[in-house]
């Protein structure tokens, strides 16, 4: 979310780019589940779906945190974390994937993006046991058609151990493979996505495992580029200081154009931003 979202009203600065967890702690509920509600409400509605499907485009990624179930069954520290965040937000996923991606012939990826204890420690993730994506695939496999997967866990990076993180990928295969064949994919330490770092290239190959795309994020927007074991380009990001918006969007096109011929297929990071009236994105 950007600055100007309405979850942000009446938050300091440096509670803002703490993430979720410290905004909802300084707001409260009284006011914090209102503010997120008209978020939730007003950011991204039917009418995004109806664009994404006239730009051409087949799937959208939602990025989730742990606390979307409604519980946490997980061993570690703060069993009670996820009572602080804004109650509700099961109900939009299940309005995009059951109502709005099916109307509009498009699939939907979930990420989750905020694991209990943070895999990175940045403002987008959150305070590993597979149990929230497994409760996620349950949900959908069975009766969601526009249900097409799970991306297991968003850039873990910082202090996430790498054979933790890897049994975490074996574990949630394991448990999911037992009731679903959705698409999972795995994505290495954010550090991690040159070929030869590590066996990423070499992590659960077919045919032991099956339904697995090997997740990369190609970053641009700092100078340097990463070439990796391409399966499912997950976050393309088209951003750079030194671009003005005609060379912004030139590269955007010529960066999509790239990709289009990617095993897995690419995701683009991002839709939209507040106060963002279209002139910008270039969709």
């Amino acid at each position: 979310m950007t600055s100007a979202s309405p979850a942000w009203n009446g938050v300091p600065a440096n509670i803002v780019n703490l993430g979720e967890f410290k905004t909802m702690q300084y707001l409260g509920h009284a006011k914090g589940d209102s503010q997120f509600k008209q978020h939730r409400d007003t950011f991204i509605t039917e009418q995004d779906f109806r664009d994404i499907a006239a730009a051409k485009m087949n799937t959208v990624r939602i990025p989730v945190g742990y606390w979307i179930t409604g519980f946490d069954n997980q061993p570690g520290s703060d069993p009670d974390g996820w009572k602080m965040y804004a109650p509700g937000a099961i109900n939009y996923l299940d309005r995009a994937i059951r109502e709005w991606a099916p109307k509009y012939n498009s699939l939907v990826l979930i990420s989750l993006h905020a694991a209990k204890g943070s895999q990175n420690g940045y403002d987008h993730s959150s305070p590993q046991d597979p149990d929230a994506v497994k409760w996620l695939a349950r949900r959908y496999y069975a009766n969601d058609v526009a249900f097409l997967g799970i991306d297991l866990l968003n850039e873990p990076a910082g202090s996430t151990d790498e054979g933790v993180l890897k049994q975490y990928y074996h574990d949630a295969y394991g448990r999911i493979r037992q009731f679903s064949d959705c698409l999972l994919t795995v994505t290495p330490l954010l550090y991690q996505q040159g070929p030869y770092n590590s066996d990423w290239a070499r992590f659960m190959p077919p045919p032991q495992f099956h339904g697995i795309r090997h997740e990369w994020h190609r970053y641009q927007i700092w100078g340097f580029e990463v070439i990796g074991n391409l399966l499912v380009n997950g976050r393309l990001h088209a951003s750079s200081a030194s671009f003005n918006d005609s060379d912004l969007r030139l590269y955007a096109q010529a960066q999509i154009a790239a990709f289009q011929g990617a095993t897995g297929g690419w995701t683009h990071s991002t839709w939209k931003f507040y106060n963002d009236d279209g002139s910008r994105n270039g969709w």
